[in-house]
Parts: C-alpha cells; structure tokens; sequence
C-alpha cells in the first residue's frame, strides 16, 4: 500500500469527511483497508467506474475542486 499521506493531504480528508460521515483519522483507516477508494484525477474515476448517471456500486462519492474524487463503495460491490 502506498503511503496515504503522498495521496491526500488532511485539509482533502476534513473537507469530505461531511459527505462520509466519517472522521479523518477513520477515513484513513478505510483507504487503507480499501474500504475507501482516492483517485487523483476524475479521468481516473471515469476509467473504473464510467459515466453514468448514478453510480449504484457505490455508497457515496464526492469530487474535490482540485479534481480529486473519493468513493465508498457499497459493501460486497468489488
């Protein structure tokens, strides 16, 4: 696993952590049990997830203005 702090800076994780009803400290946690996906570009999130209108595989996501895009999948989608 690469290390999280060379792909999110902790102002990215307290600014969606809102979205994820999470904490930074749990949602870091999650990225590093894959539970929690970061993708730096949304090409990157186009790539694997497409563009759709809604994306049911996942529980919640949310694109940053820096086009950062963080995702939760839904339980049992991978």
């Amino acid at each position: 696993m690469e290390n999280i702090s060379n792909i999110v800076h902790i102002g990215e994780l307290i600014a969606v952590s809102k979205v994820f009803e999470q904490n930074p400290y749990r949602m870091i946690t999650l990225i590093e049990n894959g539970l929690m996906e970061v993708f730096v570009t949304k090409d990157e999130f186009l790539a694997k997830y497409g563009t759709k209108e809604t994306y049911d595989e996942l529980e919640n996501w949310c694109e940053l203005n820096n086009g950062k895009v963080f995702t939760k999948p839904k339980a049992g989608s991978e």
